[in-house]
């Protein structure tokens, strides 16, 4: 989906809360690129800059010319500028994977590859700006995500939760990310939802596969109106484990299955972590919104 004017935002809120120090690494899963809304940001983008005491100017350009896809969903041409080159700016070692050879990614298929080995547990930020939606093997994608992660790493997400009928294969729920804190250990440290503010109609490709079967569709669509939400979501990687998947059972659920207890080993075996103390402090709560302010008054 690329990166939009919000992600400024979370770097702000990550620098204050003590969670972006030198050195920077970081891992996109899917070589991303950067939305008009993004680039148009320029004092943001400098502030920033300044943020993270980068003393050259950013090497980002103007914006180009796009299109609404749907509602107010932007289409990025192939030629927008590569977030590359804003991470690379702000002094982060970078990285992506791809499937199809972005400039600046190596190729890895997330539905089968592990994440390489030279790059497992290197990465302080591990970003999913709107990929692992396209991948049907969840296990295996945020497998990948996990061992990319250094211990003390944050993974976040960005990814469609409601709308976006024709965009992925799947659309995400908050207790899918609870389930997989839950049997990871993992702080919770930022979660929000981002929507469109123009809402758009059914789509007809859908409404075709299913008249066939159920006329009704017809009079029926006009009322099922589409608004596009983004969820987001900031995990921290606090314990050096194997990835353990998410498992939707209530937490305290008890097996006598022997392969079940070994394999969510982290659900079912009570304490399993130490309770984590809270991340944000009253302190650092008060400056950062010094610093949103100081970075957005004109």
């Amino acid at each position: 989906m690329g990166l939009g004017a919000d992600t400024l935002d979370m770097l702000v809120r990550l620098h204050a809360e003590g969670y972006l120090t030198v050195p920077r690494t970081v891992m996109e899963i899917g070589a991303q690129q950067l939305s008009n809304n993004f680039l148009e940001a320029k004092d943001r983008i400098d502030g920033v800059g300044k943020l993270f005491r980068i003393p050259e100017p950013s090497p980002l350009p103007d914006p180009k010319p796009t299109y609404v896809v749907h509602g107010d969903l932007e289409h990025l041409p192939a030629d927008a500028p590569r977030a590359r080159d804003f991470w690379t700016w702000l002094g982060f070692e970078y990285a992506a994977i791809d499937f199809d050879g972005s400039p600046g990614s190596f190729p890895l298929d997330l539905n089968f590859d592990p994440a390489a080995a030279s790059h497992v547990g290197k990465y302080q930020l591990v970003t999913n700006f709107g990929t692992t939606e396209h991948v049907a093997n969840q296990l295996n994608a945020f497998k990948v995500i996990h061992d990319f992660a250094e211990t003390g790493g944050l993974m976040v997400h960005a990814l469609p939760m409601q709308g976006m009928l024709n965009h992925g294969l799947v659309n995400y729920t908050p207790k899918f990310f609870w389930m997989l804190a839950r049997s990871n250990g993992y702080r919770w440290i930022y979660m929000s939802l981002g929507s469109g503010e123009v809402p758009y109609d059914f789509p007809d490709n859908v409404a075709d596969a299913i008249r066939p079967f159920d006329h009704t569709i017809e009079t029926r669509r006009g009322g099922i109106g589409q608004l596009d939400v983004v969820l987001v979501v900031i995990l921290q990687k606090v314990f050096d484990i194997a990835f353990v998947p998410p498992i939707d059972v209530p937490t305290g659920s008890r097996t006598e299955n022997s392969a079940m207890k070994q394999r969510y080993w982290t659900v079912f075996k009570p304490d399993a972590f130490p309770r984590l103390p809270q991340p944000l402090s009253k302190r650092v709560a008060h400056r950062l919104g010094k610093l949103r302010s100081s970075l957005t008054r004109k």
